[in-house]
């Protein structure tokens, strides 16, 4: 019998954008997974989290986004828990609800990986399930090199090979969990980016969906305090 996987895909959201379902999509494909959960986060816990836009708009926003794409799903674990969203405590929920038949594949920017040791409970959080780890502006490969070889000698670098990252994924021995380095598309995009385009009234589209965009300006998003609320067109 086949082993189901599905990916977990967290983060802030703030807002989601075409770069975050592009990337997503690449994934959950090259990986065969039959489903990407979008995590948003309540709160990041290694980022400043007073100038988070509420979790209640992020979450719909994520919900918007993925509307037209059924293996995407918009999960409520982070959101719902009060305090900080620890990877480890979503994935063993997560987990639990899904049973152990299923296989989780979480994936995660560079520029996260290289600081796993100071995620809660990393080297359980590490048991738990595979990691693919995607590219970042300014945050190259090379930076894994100098993590400690335990992690090291768990990575598979998918630019290397003629495995498509299905296979890599499948050739891996059941019970270990194992580091994916994927070069997935990646589109230079940013919700930074977005929030300044908005707050300075230019246009987002073709860089957040459709559906975002009507949310953000039905709900004066991103808007300085002085500039007055747009309702939606």
């Amino acid at each position: 019998m086949s082993v189901k996987r599905v990916g977990v895909f967290g983060g802030t959201f703030d807002p989601p954008h075409l770069g975050h379902l592009i990337l997503a999509e690449e994934i959950r494909e090259s990986f065969g997974l039959g489903e990407v959960y979008f995590m948003p986060c309540n709160e990041p816990p290694h980022k400043d989290s007073n100038n988070l836009t509420e979790v209640k708009h992020r979450f719909a926003m994520v919900v918007a986004a993925t509307l037209h794409n059924p293996s995407f799903v918009v999960s409520s674990i982070e959101a719902n828990r009060k305090g900080k969203s620890f990877s480890i405590d979503t994935v063993r929920e997560l987990q639990e609800h899904m049973g152990d038949e299923v296989q989780i594949v979480f994936v995660t920017g560079i520029d996260a990986f290289v600081n796993i040791e100071t995620w809660k409970d990393h080297r359980k959080f590490l048991d738990l399930c595979h990691i693919v780890v995607v590219s970042r502006p300014g945050h190259g490969f090379e930076e894994v090199a100098k993590m400690p070889t335990w992690i090291g000698d768990r990575v598979v670098d998918l630019r290397e090979g003629d495995l498509l990252p299905q296979e890599q994924l499948e050739q891996c021995p059941n019970g270990e969990w194992h580091v994916f380095l994927s070069d997935a598309v990646h589109i230079d995009i940013s919700s930074t980016e977005i929030r300044e385009r908005v707050a300075a009234r230019l246009s987002v589209r073709y860089k957040v969906p459709d559906e975002v965009d009507r949310y953000i300006r039905a709900n004066g998003l991103y808007r300085s305090a002085d500039m007055p609320r747009e309702t939606a067109s």
